[in-house]
């Protein structure tokens, strides 16, 4: 018999092998990096990874880890592939040190669930949020790759369940480990259209840090290297010619037609897989099949308890195998030389044969659960399926289900959830089974969805839902649907749908009182309170409360406070806010309630007080205990983003842009109003800080997704920004191109003449002081702005609160359009001090010295710029501190036109009537390379392109107006 022999040497793959060594480089080095590997089968994917593990393992201080994703059908058993993955980390490790990485005792608890090692009787966190998970491995990795380079490996994606690939795509996206390098493996050719990884694959592609490497198929001359490596002669042109034409290049087909027998090797490329089966033994071949149901990788207990025979022949059957390269052997048990063998070998079973196998394994796996594994529980189910036993398969996938949701797999509950839907009618008495009706299941399905962040799916499923749901009865689940319809609707489409959600759940529920019904009655009328006017809002804020105080929950009363306090937030009821938000941190200790969510919000008012550094503290104290409970993400992540807009308000612009990249890294593709919001303070960051081009690219740049529908908010201020922006080129710009900025500004100030802003003056207040600005540039720049935009600044500006927080963006507004005298200025600067963003503050007083300038105060205005220059915050708004230098140097646009002299000033006027360079010498009795000299002096100093634009620039010295 003849045996296939493997080529010493890897061939064809140098350049791919040494881009994953320059990553291992890359991560030894201290920059983290994913690297996807993808290829059809049999390509050579697992010989290059396995080349890279061999060469790393040798590297002192680097570790590696590595686990292979199984075929498990649709269902598929959570984390598979990730606990041998931890496992091995663990005994390269030990446990200790794995321990230590995991910090506190509840993500140690949570890590328990993979690694059962760790369990020291810890309470682990609520069995829902597949976060904890995600967090608890993002810590441990994040700790070990301190002081040792980890090198992770997961191969076979494609076949990677539900929870693996979620986790995959968190990590990928938020982990900080300085010496990671992360290698996935996965067939194209699997992931076709629809399949659950194109967009977990779509995602990493995006990414910064990830890189992709292409495994093609070998050329002539690389087939004919694999032919001399595998059987050490040099093979004749005839037989290269020969197996590339059969192999089409693929090396393991290069490497089985290597090893064949001449007949062996004729027919199709399944034919050739096959051969190496068909020239096992009987026992052998009896093994191979046997395997190839269980799957590409079986440990020897259940292999030796699924044989239907002699244990003799079976040992003996798998001593052929592997002496022939049909199976390797490890720790963990045995697996098949290649997948493509198990597949072929597989689909050359009849179908009787397949599912009397299936049935035994099935058999053997229920035994185990039974016995109290109930990880082993999926497993059992797919085999049951694969057995046409539905009612067992049904049983299984209950289990599965349940361990799914003890071990955080959310994405993977629902999609158990929707196999049981499948099965429903297949079977008897599902819901006695279950304990719950499908009408329930299919809520429970919809809410995992959306937690796990699959909003698509998540509204798919209530759509579904609500179509079966009968028009009479099933009050509750039909009103849960709506809830998370709603939750849907708002975060991910626009506040307009909300309303028909809403409504539907007041009429369901009326005026139930129930335990069941309250909660919802609390959220429903927690939104009706958010989106009534005042005083509206008000009354139905309180009404929340009180029905929430009813309920017994302290999630649902935190709840109701925290939603009141949004209300008094509207209303600039700052103080009456921050009471609600206090009293809700105190009422939840869970951590993952609404009492910790709290926070964010805590922070958010803070900031609209101008106490920026009580809410960076009151943040970061929080924040420190979410991580510690394994919540960085629920409930750190908008405590970061809110922290980090208060370090820019305070103009600690270095701090904050860590908070605000890990705050994007967490929230990503969560909310597209946490990316809007996002988006906005990297903007801000990026403009005060003198970076306009940077600003404006990260608002409007290409793939810049439209601000949410129905937000108002975020459209005002990516508008204020854009106005910000324009303003500021206009103030560092020659007069020409001033005068073009100025009137792009005042075009995009025109949002503020819209009925929105007048509804929503607190949600326009920053884009009211970016019009008035704008306002203020354009009529240095000889520009009049429509009296319409002016009304509106106005309008806006009398509609804002008074309270101290927003008094000083309407004082600010009104003084910039009235060209305010320097002792206003002066105050409105101090009155914001502590109040309002500090690039506010210093903005007025730069306004102030440019007032007292205009006023004729010299010596006064000098005083101010100095002391401009030397206040203690002058460096937390570099753009403020710049427009001061420029004034101070006679360069910007505030001195009121370029410094000609009074020669240039006859020739740029003559020049504009339309005279010639000599005509202009002739009337002016100057020699024409003095009027040379002259003309181009003018050009530079109007930063004019040629005549024709200082012509124009010199016909609107008379106050061109500008439309807005």
């Amino acid at each position: 018999m003849s045996t296939v022999p493997t080529a010493p040497r890897m061939v064809g793959r140098d350049r791919e092998l040494g881009a994953l060594l320059d990553a291992v480089a890359s991560g030894r080095a201290g920059e983290p990096s994913t690297v996807l590997v993808r290829g059809e089968a049999g390509i050579g994917k697992t010989r290059l990874v396995t080349d890279l593990v061999d060469r790393s393992r040798e590297m002192p201080g680097t570790v590696v880890a590595s686990g292979s994703c199984v075929d498990l059908g649709p269902i598929g058993a959570p984390f598979t592939s990730v606990r041998r993955l931890l496992h091995e980390l663990v005994e390269a490790l030990g446990l200790e040190p794995v321990a230590a990485a995991a910090g506190s005792p509840r993500v140690r608890a949570t890590l328990a669930r993979l690694i059962p090692e760790l369990d020291e009787g810890e309470e682990p966190p609520p069995a829902s949020g597949a976060d904890y998970v995600a967090e608890a491995i993002e810590r441990v990795l994040e700790n070990l790759s301190v002081d040792q380079h980890l090198l992770l490996v997961l191969e076979d994606l494609h076949w990677a369940d539900d929870a693996t690939r979620a986790l995959l795509r968190t990590l990928a996206g938020t982990l900080r480990a300085s010496r990671l390098t992360l290698v996935l493996t996965y067939r194209p050719e699997d992931v076709g259209r629809g399949h659950p990884l194109r967009e977990v694959l779509a995602d990493l592609e995006r990414r910064r840090g990830v890189s992709l490497i292409d495994l093609h198929r070998l050329t002539r001359e690389q087939v004919a290297s694999q032919l001399r490596e595998l059987q050490g002669t040099e093979p004749g042109a005839a037989v290269v010619a020969s197996v590339l034409r059969r192999s089409e290049g693929v090396p393991f087909f290069v490497e089985e037609l290597a090893g064949g027998d001449g007949d062996d090797a004729a027919g199709t490329l399944r034919d050739i897989v096959l051969a190496r089966y068909d020239r096992l033994p009987g026992a052998a071949r009896a093994v191979a099949r046997l395997m190839s149901v269980a799957g590409e990788r079986i440990d020897d207990a259940l292999l030796r308890e699924a044989w239907d025979g002699e244990e003799a022949q079976r040992l003996e059957g798998l001593r052929q195998c592997l002496d022939a390269g049909a199976l390797t052997a490890d720790e963990a048990g045995f697996a098949f030389h290649h997948a493509l063998l198990r597949e072929a070998v597989y689909q050359d079973l009849l179908p009787s044969e397949r599912t009397e196998a299936h049935r035994r394994l099935a058999r053997i796996e229920q035994d185990r659960v039974d016995a109290g594994d109930t990880a082993r529980a999926a497993a059992a189910s797919h085999h049951w399926l694969a057995a046409q036993d539905v009612d067992r398969a049904f049983a299984a996938i209950v289990t599965a289900l349940d361990e799914a949701r003890s071990a955080y797999a959310v994405v993977s509950a629902a999609r158990l959830g929707e196999q049981l839907l499948d099965l429903w009618d297949r079977v008897d008495s599902p819901a006695a089974r279950l304990g719950m009706s499908a009408l329930e299941l299919r809520c429970q399905v919809a809410e995992d969805l959306y937690d796990a962040g699959e909003s698509v799916s998540a509204m798919r499923a209530v759509d579904e839902a609500l179509a079966v749901a009968p028009a009479t009865g099933a009050a509750i689940e039909r009103a849960r649907l709506h809830a998370t319809a709603m939750a849907l609707t708002a975060e991910h489409v626009g506040r307009s749908g909300v309303p028909a959600h809403l409504e539907e759940i007041e009429r369901l529920l009326g005026d139930r009182t129930d335990a069941a019904a309250l909660p919802l009655r609390v959220g429903a009328l927690a939104a009706r309170a958010v989106r009534s006017d005042s005083p509206r809002g008000a009354v139905l804020a309180d009404d929340c409360v009180a029905l929430a105080r009813t309920a017994g929950s302290p999630e649902t009363l935190s709840m109701a406070l925290c939603k009141r306090a949004v209300v008094n937030r509207k209303r600039s009821r700052y103080e009456d806010a921050i009471a609600d938000l206090r009293a809700a941190l105190t009422m939840d200790a869970g951590a993952v309630l609404w009492g910790r969510c709290a926070t964010a919000n805590l922070v958010d008012v803070l900031n609209q007080m101008g106490r920026y550094d009580e809410a960076v503290a009151a943040g970061l104290a929080t924040l420190d205990e979410a991580i510690e409970a394994g919540l960085e993400r629920r409930i750190g992540a908008p405590i970061l983003a809110n922290v980090a807009e208060a370090l820019v308000n305070a103009g600690r612009t270095d701090e904050a842009m860590p908070h605000l990249r890990r705050a994007r890294a967490l929230l990503a593709g969560d909310s597209p109003r946490w990316g809007d919001f996002l988006v906005e303070i990297e903007a801000t960051a990026l403009l005060w800080d003198g970076r306009i081009d940077e600003a404006s690219e990260v608002i409007e740049g290409p793939g810049v997704p439209p601000a949410v529908e129905d937000d108002a908010e975020a459209a005002f201020n990516r508008a204020a920004i854009l106005v910000e922006a324009e303003t500021a080129r206009a103030m560092e710009s020659p007069p020409v191109a001033a005068r073009a900025h100025a009137t792009s500004a005042l075009g995009r100030a025109s949002a503020l003449s819209t009925e929105e802003a007048r509804a929503e003056p607190d949600a326009a207040a920053r884009l009211l002081v970016a019009a008035s600005r704008a306002i203020a540039v354009a009529r240095s720049a000889r520009l009049d702005p429509d009296d319409s935009l002016v009304a509106s600044v106005h309008e806006v500006a009398a509609a804002l609160p008074r309270h101290p927080a927003m008094a000083a963006w309407a004082r600010t507004a009104d003084a910039l359009v009235a060209e305010a005298p320097a002792e206003t200025w002066g105050d409105i600067a101090r009155a914001a001090d502590g109040n309002a963003p500090v690039r506010l503050v210093l903005e007025a007083r730069l306004w102030e010295a440019l007032a007292l300038r205009r006023e004729g105060r010299r010596a006064d205005a000098r005083e101010a710029f100095d002391a401009l220059a030397r206040h203690p915050d002058a460096g937390r708004a570099p753009l403020v501190l710049r427009w001061a230098e420029r004034e101070t140097a006679g360069t910007a646009l505030q001195t009121a036109g370029p410094s000609l002299t009074a020669r240039e000033g006859e020739v740029l006027a003559l020049l504009a009537a339309g005279l010639t360079n000599p005509e202009i010498g002739d009337r002016l009795v100057i020699s024409r390379k003095t009027v040379s000299v002259h003309v181009s002096a003018i050009l530079a100093k109007l930063g004019a392109a040629n005549r024709t634009e200082a012509a124009a620039y010199y016909a609107g010295l008379d106050r061109t107006p500008a439309s807005a």
